[in-house]
C-alpha cells in the first residue's frame, strides 16, 4: 500500500513539475545535471574539473581544432561537452551516444542548446547492466572513417571481453588513419585476464558489471588485435575512481 501510494505521489510531482531527470543545474553559463551517473562528482566544481583534466591530458596526445569529429561513446550526461564549453575548445563535430535513453534525452534538451555541433543518439544495445531488456549488441550508427577522436570513460569497466572486443572493433571501422582512441578502465597486473567485481578490490560492488577488472598485458592485447598501437598506460590515473588510461592510435590502412 505504502509504494502505491509513493508512486502517485511521484506521478502527480512529474505532472505539476516535471520528471526530476528532465531538469538542470544552471552553473557558469553551463547546464549541469542534477542526477549524475559519474561517482563522486555531486559537487558542481568537481564535476566540471573532472572533465577539464581528461581533456587537458588528452590534449598532450591529440590536437583538437576547428575539424575534429569526436565520439563520447557512453556519453551519459555530456560531462565531457561541459568541459569542452569550460576550456573553449575548438570541434568541428561532437557525437554523443549512450545506451541509457533518459540521459541522452537530457542531452537533447540542454546541452544540444549549446550548438549545432553537438549531437546526441540513444543506440539501444544491450549490456547487462544498464540496458538488460536489449536483445544483442548493436553496431555504430556511423559511416566507416568519419573520427578523429574516440573518447571512453568508464565505459569498458561495465564491460566483459566479447563486448569489449565487439566495440574496439567497431571503432577501428569508424575512425580515421591514425586517429586517438582514449579509454579508461580498471586495469592491473599479475591477475586472472578478467573479473566482475573482483573480492576486496577498490571496494564494495553494487550490482553486476560494477567493477570489471582486466589483466593489463590480456587488455591491451585486445587493442592490439584490433588494429590500435597502445602510445600511452598510465595506471589509476583517475585518482577519484582508480581507473587507468589508455590512449591508443588507429594502425594506419592502405
Amino acid at each position: 500500500m505504502k509504494k502505491l501510494v509513493r508512486r502517485i505521489v511521484n506521478r502527480i510531482k512529474i505532472t505539476l513539475f516535471g520528471h526530476p531527470h528532465m531538469k538542470a543545474v544552471a552553473y557558469n553559463e553551463l547546464y549541469l545535471p542534477p542526477f549524475r551517473e559519474n561517482q563522486g562528482l555531486s559537487n558542481n566544481e568537481t564535476y566540471i574539473q573532472s572533465a577539464i583534466d581528461q581533456i587537458v591530458h588528452l590534449s598532450q596526445h591529440y590536437q583538437f581544432n576547428k575539424d575534429s569529429v569526436v565520439l563520447d561513446f557512453g556519453c551519459g550526461q555530456a560531462r565531457l561537452v561541459n568541459g569542452f564549453k569550460t576550456l573553449g575548445t575548438n570541434l568541428g563535430a561532437y557525437y554523443g551516444i549512450d545506451t541509457h535513453l533518459k540521459s541522452i534525452n537530457w542531452c537533447k534538451k540542454w546541452i544540444s542548446p549549446y550548438g549545432s555541433e553537438f549531437n546526441f543518439g540513444h543506440v539501444a544495445a544491450h549490456n547487462a547492466r544498464y540496458n538488460k531488456t536489449a536483445e544483442k549488441l548493436l553496431p555504430l550508427p556511423f559511416d566507416s572513417n568519419k573520427f578523429d577522436l574516440i573518447f571512453l570513460n568508464s565505459v569498458f569497466s561495465h564491460m566483459m571481453t566479447d563486448d569489449v572486443s565487439y566495440y574496439l572493433n567497431e571503432f577501428e571501422r569508424t575512425m580515421k588513419n591514425e586517429s586517438t582512441l582514449y579509454v579508461t578502465a580498471f586495469v592491473e597486473e599479475d591477475v586472472p585476464d578478467v573479473e566482475d567485481n573482483p573480492d576486496n578490490y577498490l571496494g564494495e560492488a553494487k550490482g553486476t558489471l560494477h567493477r570489471v577488472r582486466f589483466e593489463k598485458k590480456f587488455f591491451l592485447g585486445l587493442f592490439e588485435r584490433a588494429g590500435f598501437n597502445v602510445e600511452v598506460f598510465s595506471h589509476q590515473h583517475i585518482t577519484r575512481t582508480k581507473q587507468s588510461v589508455i590512449i591508443a592510435k588507429k594502425m594506419v590502412k592502405p
